[in-house]
């Protein structure tokens, strides 16, 4: 797995990532609708983010 940078490409609508701004860490997923992430049930602009990645697979 791999850090995109949000320039090269967006996740899919509605898939769970993590997000990075430069110094944390989030959780959350993107909007098509609102062309925002969503993270902990608030809108946040695509900008203030930097790179994401799909989250890994879970254990089995």
């Amino acid at each position: 797995m791999q850090w995109i940078l949000l320039k090269k490409g967006m996740p899919d609508q509605g898939k769970d990532v993590l997000l990075f701004d430069g110094g944390q860490i989030f959780f959350g997923y993107y909007s098509e609708i609102y062309d925002q992430f969503i993270v902990g049930g608030d809108k946040v602009e695509t900008g203030d983010f930097t790179h994401w990645m799909s989250l890994p697979e879970p254990p089995k």
